[in-house]
């Protein structure tokens, strides 16, 4: 498929995560990408370093090669953090070409609708969230896309994902936040609060090397998202307007959980179980098997010093 005319385009952001995912998403296509990104030289990424179009400069205040490739651009991409973003709207209004397509990628998309609309009322606005860590590629993973203001540029980017692989979703701003405080601000507050309670309990060593399967699971998401970027994590609990009560709703439903324990008749904690278990219908018997998958692609003990012969060698 002909990749239809994105170009040129600017990434603001594009030495990190999520800029260098979209930048060589862009580079396969045949478009022209220039970089702005502030990383002094000792802490760009190597990709980056070598990139002919990178320009050392703040979105907010860009310095006149920046305002340059800004003015030229169609297509403007921030992969840069809500705060930053939002700073930068009334600065890219004086600059933007008219027809200028902007695109961010912000984990939550409310308050940049209403920025957007007040900055930039005539032109063509697209929020979209990949809702996976960069590492793992685009390819048949899903991207939420928001589309602040329609037009022919929006058109040309969301096919440009599909080209790319990636199962566009198509949200509400409103929309977008409320799923994500769900399957993001719940899942990564689940994932660290677990974290948090194992060093409060301070468990044996011999609860890593006995651990059965599912905690060798948590344990080895608390280390994907305990190693993640600060910043990113975050953002996605500060941020989103919903996550405090996602928080709540965790915190509330532990208290029960306390109560079906404390409670002498097994029926309490059956209708716990049963409550929790009717959340994924209809796609119970889908979620258990793939946790029967992941379940056995598990190594049957946690790497680790060999305790049983003294310790690693």
């Amino acid at each position: 498929m002909t990749a239809a005319p994105l170009g040129p385009v600017v990434v603001a952001g594009g030495c990190g995560e999520v800029g260098t995912m979209l930048v060589a998403a862009l580079h396969g296509d045949g478009h022209r990408v220039h970089i702005l990104d502030p990383a002094s030289p000792d802490n760009i990424a190597p990709q980056c370093d070598s990139h002919d179009f990178t320009i050392r400069a703040d979105i907010t205040a860009p310095t006149p090669a920046a305002e340059s490739v800004l003015r030229a651009a169609a297509t403007v991409v921030l992969a840069v953090p809500e705060p930053v973003a939002l700073a930068a709207l009334p600065t890219l209004a004086g600059l933007l070409p008219p027809d200028a397509l902007l695109v961010d990628t912000l984990s939550v998309k409310t308050a940049m609708a209403d920025a957007v609309h007040n900055a930039l009322p005539d032109r063509a606005a697209l929020g979209i969230n990949p809702m996976f860590a960069p590492s793992l590629g685009m390819a048949g993973r899903p991207v939420a896309v928001v589309v602040y203001r329609d037009g022919p540029p929006v058109d040309r980017f969301v096919a440009a994902l599909r080209r790319w692989d990636a199962r566009v979703v198509p949200v509400g701003a409103d929309e977008h936040d409320r799923v994500t405080a769900t399957t993001q601000a719940l899942t990564h507050a689940t994932v660290l609060a677990f974290g948090l309670a194992l060093d409060a309990l301070d468990p044996p060593a011999a609860a890593d090397t006995t651990a059965p399967p599912p905690h060798m699971l948590l344990r080895a998401l608390l280390a994907r998202v305990a190693s993640g970027v600060p910043e990113v994590y975050h953002d996605i609990q500060a941020a989103n307007p919903y996550a405090a009560q996602a928080r709540r709703a965790l915190r509330n439903a532990l208290d029960e959980l306390d109560a079906a324990a404390d409670d002498h008749r097994i029926d309490a904690f059956d209708t716990v179980m049963t409550r929790a278990s009717t959340t994924l219908e209809p796609g119970l018997d889908r979620y258990r098997a793939i946790c029967g998958q992941l379940l056995t692609m598990l190594p049957s003990a946690p790497p680790g010093p060999d305790l049983e012969n003294g310790g690693p060698r």
